[in-house]
């Protein structure tokens, strides 16, 4: 039994989507425990009490990880930038992730 195209196409293009959101989500928060657990948390509340989103939709509202970062010192808030960019550097060829990047860095 052949399945239609567009069936197909659908899958792929979720799955290249969550691949997408994975490979931000866990940069990001690799990049925040990785500096200081405290800063995690401090951002991921702000995500959620702010925002209304978790750590994982901060690739569809980049803007929202931006400004949560605000509340960082300056310092940290740079590192933290630096180390996901760096996570994610390997990956800028693909568009989603480049455009995560280029918001993030506005």
């Amino acid at each position: 039994m052949r399945l239609p195209k567009n069936v197909l196409s659908y899958e792929r293009d979720t799955i290249n989507e969550m691949s997408r959101l994975s490979l931000v989500s866990v940069s990001v928060e690799s990049s925040l425990l990785g500096h200081d657990v405290r800063a995690y948390e401090k951002v991921s509340e702000l995500l959620n009490e702010k925002y209304h989103c978790a750590m994982y939709e901060c690739y569809y509202h980049p803007k929202y990880l931006r400004e949560a970062l605000q509340i960082l010192p300056t310092n940290s808030r740079h590192d933290i930038v630096q180390s996901i960019q760096k996570g994610l550097g390997e990956f800028t060829y693909i568009d989603g992730i480049s455009q995560f990047l280029d918001e993030l860095n506005e």
